[in-house]
């Protein structure tokens, strides 16, 4: 079984100092019990094993340096240079033990090779996506806050994400399936006022986010994806009819190989303000399950198991509105404030708003996990739960950035850092000209200006 937590433990965790020790724990080995495969075996769709492709060679520093790149996009790059990222998995402390997590985890585990958090994020999307049908929600200084977590599976080709996906699929009856298949802005808007509040799984999801910026039929879906994450009113009309869609909402389940993704989503793409707000997850083959380990997979099984522990699982009633308790406010301030002061008293508020804030939806998606359906009030027990999540997301964020050369970043802004520190003990300021003198990987005023503003940021 994972390693289940002691109430003490998730005592110390409301004080937790900064986000280095959740990042520690989070990164703490797993349990692991030996596969064993069984009866009702289906073949899953595996490929050859690949490594993971850099998009095309981008100098950073210049992109960075460019006066046509967002407020945005600037503020993110500095805010992900403070993060530190462990490239371990962690999910066995985000799952409580005896939980639906817990059972669809551990069944994976033992009978395939796939990636841990193929079972694990498909298992908290699937409830997010049922809670949101039931127009379940948060009610906070009134703003309603729903589940509606947007989530996108990087893996690479042949990790059997789709195999993983429809194990769900077939195992849990969701009443709310969005239509995967939209080719156009068009479509889209009239498929969602038809089913709002719905689940959208979406394979390659690369693609679509490319054919937004390329295809005129597209080019209006990333507003109406924006309006969505806020829950703006959406209006489109045509020569015929109105189309009007008040309070929308999708949980979005994406999935992607990882180096496609890589390749067909630049680097101004990922630091955008709409790439912030999905979820990122880069799920990795367990080196004590190698790839290949497994021969065939038990889909009925796999099925099953996941099929009888989500029956288990007490959901509310329809229409149910929850509150934040004091506890989880001042859980969910105390880890705002840590994680701040952590890295940087500057970190940019776009960035750790939108990524924290987050925690609170799944906080709500714990609280049922729990089983305090029944209980109104979300409390600091479900907050510290939600946040070993966003911080899982941060690091695969982080970790997904460095595929984009932010690894040269880091080391050119120590090159400069070190200068700065040389000339301030000889009495003299940094300036540019220093900087293009002695750091040969800045070529220009605007480079060297741009790693500056970065430093002083920090």
């Amino acid at each position: 079984m994972l390693e289940k937590l002691t109430e003490e433990k998730l005592k110390n965790d409301l004080t937790v100092k900064n986000a280095d020790r959740l990042l520690t724990d989070l990164s703490a080995p797993q349990l692991r019990l030996g596969v064993n495969v069984r009866g009702n075996i289906q073949t899953a769709d595996k490929g050859g094993s690949q490594r993971v492709k850099t998009p095309q060679p981008r100098n950073i520093i210049e992109l960075l340096s460019k006066k046509t790149l967002s407020k945005d996009a600037k503020s993110t790059l500095k805010a992900y240079n403070l993060i530190k990222n462990p490239s371990i998995w962690r999910g066995n402390l985000a799952i409580p033990p005896a939980s639906f997590l817990e059972t669809a985890t551990v069944i994976f585990k033992n009978e395939t090779d796939i990636a841990l958090e193929m079972p694990f994020f498909a298992g908290l999307n699937f409830i997010a996506a049922h809670l949101l049908y039931l127009n379940v929600s948060i009610n906070f200084s009134d703003q309603i806050i729903k589940p509606d977590i947007w989530t996108i599976i990087l893996a690479e080709s042949g990790s059997a994400k789709t195999f993983a996906n429809n194990v769900f699929e077939k195992a849990i009856e969701i009443k709310n399936i969005f239509d995967t298949g939209i080719q156009s802005a068009a479509k889209f808007i009239e498929e969602l006022q038809k089913n709002n509040n719905g689940f959208w799984i979406r394979d390659e999801f690369a693609q679509l986010l490319k054919a937004m910026k390329t295809q005129p039929y597209l080019e209006e879906l990333k507003d109406y994806l924006l309006k969505i994450y806020d829950n703006k009113t959406i209006m489109r009309k045509t020569l015929n009819r109105e189309i009007i869609v008040e309070n929308p909402a999708l949980v979005l389940f994406a999935l992607n190989v990882y180096s496609t993704y890589l390749q067909n989503i630049s680097l101004e793409d990922i630091l955008d303000g709409f790439a912030q707000r999905p979820n990122y997850v880069i799920a990795k083959q367990d080196s004590e399950r190698p790839e290949l380990s497994v021969a065939l997979y038990p889909f009925k099984l796999l099925k099953n198991t996941v099929k009888k522990s989500w029956k288990k699982i007490k959901f509310p009633k329809q229409n149910k509105e929850y509150v934040l308790g004091r506890e989880a406010i001042k859980a969910f301030e105390e880890s705002f404030y840590n994680y701040a002061k952590t890295e940087s008293e500057k970190l940019p508020a776009s960035f750790l708003r939108r990524t924290l804030f987050k925690s609170i939806k799944y906080a709500l998606i714990y609280h049922i996990i729990l089983g305090k359906a029944s209980k109104k009030e979300i409390d600091a027990e479900d907050i510290i739960w939600a946040m070993r999540i966003i911080l899982m997301h941060i690091s695969d964020t982080k970790e997904l950035l460095e595929n984009y050369g932010f690894s040269d970043l880091e080391k050119t802004i120590q090159k400069v850092e070190n200068l700065k520190k040389k000339l301030a003990s000889q009495g003299k300021p940094i300036k540019a000209r220093n900087i293009i003198s002695n750091v040969k990987e800045i070529r220009s005023v605007p480079e060297a200006k741009a790693i500056l503003e970065i430093i002083y940021q920090t």
